[in-house]
């Protein structure tokens, strides 16, 4: 969607560069997802030693002490023990050594927090309790201060919009997999296969924009065009040339799909709208027998 987006208000419509921005974006979500990944070892790195440099207290005599630590976390120890983990961080050059000053702000407030204080003095902690913990920690550091998401906004112009996905893909990581340990999760699922699908999907969309445009027009006569929201029209565009070109996935699974997106990138109305337009549109394509879709189940 954004890559249309771009191309549509671009003065030189040009469907390769379009095709680059798209893998590109997708390259640069796994970057994101890694950098994150990369925070939660700093974070830990910093909260160790935030307890091995403390000095004793005038008062007591006694150092700062916790009962238990974020490099206590079993997550915390796969991160920085794996070899997957450490050729994935090599291959994209992840390091936040250049950047340990946004660490620091965020375990400043990170250890401010009650719920913080909480898990650090209740000693030892099970497979639940670290996997609660370190879902609120991914939260609070996405969440709870703007100093991190302004510092990743700041890096990439493609890390902006990522940043939901990434905090999503960040929680799932910390799940124990049915196969035993932790596994980085990918963006895609079949490489070969899911950007062929992403290619064809922009591709045809532009290909065949005329035909989508008009299509939507003949549904869309009694609003004014300039009460359309761009994004809504681009929604549209993609959900008919799914529909139209994708046989093996449901009509209903495209519609919903493009309809969750509007409900994060476009207006409060843009949900109800696009689901009435593209609903009147695929009864009208069926009845001309212009949608076809094979596969089990999907034959009508």
């Amino acid at each position: 969607m954004q890559a249309l987006y771009s191309y549509f208000q671009s003065e030189q419509q040009d469907i390769a560069r379009a095709e680059r921005e798209l893998v590109n974006g997708t390259e640069k979500t796994h970057e994101l997802y890694l950098t994150v990944l990369g925070f939660l070892s700093e974070l830990a790195h910093q909260d160790r030693l935030y307890y091995e440099d403390a000095p004793a207290s005038l008062v007591t005599g006694k150092r700062r002490t916790a009962a238990s630590k974020l490099n206590d976390l079993e997550f915390i120890r796969w991160l920085e023990e794996s070899t997957e983990v450490s050729a994935a961080f090599k291959k994209s050059k992840m390091s936040w050594q250049q950047d340990l000053d946004t660490v620091k702000q965020v375990f400043q407030h990170i250890r401010q927090q009650d719920t913080y204080l909480q898990y650090i003095s209740g000693g030892s902690h099970g497979a639940e309790g670290q996997r609660a913990f370190l879902k609120w920690l991914i939260k609070e550091i996405f969440h709870g201060t703007e100093t991190f998401t302004h510092f990743l906004e700041e890096k990439s112009i493609y890390w902006a919009e990522s940043l939901d996905l990434v905090e999503g893909m960040a929680v799932k990581t910390t799940e124990v997999q049915r196969e035993g340990g932790f596994r980085l999760v990918t963006i895609l699922k079949d490489e070969e296969d899911d950007l062929q699908f992403m290619r064809e999907l922009i591709q045809k969309t532009i290909r065949d924009d005329g035909y989508f445009h008009q299509l939507i027009a003949d549904k869309t006569k009694n609003w004014d065009a300039d009460r359309i929201a761009l994004v809504d029209i681009i929604l549209m565009k993609m959900a008919l040339c799914e529909i139209l070109n994708i046989e093996n996935i449901p009509v209903k699974v495209s519609i919903n799909e493009y309809i969750d997106i509007s409900k994060d990138y476009s207006t409060p109305n843009s949900k109800g709208f696009i689901n009435g337009v593209i609903d009147k549109l695929v009864i009208e394509l069926k009845s001309q027998g212009k949608i076809h879709k094979t596969g089990r189940g999907l034959v009508e």
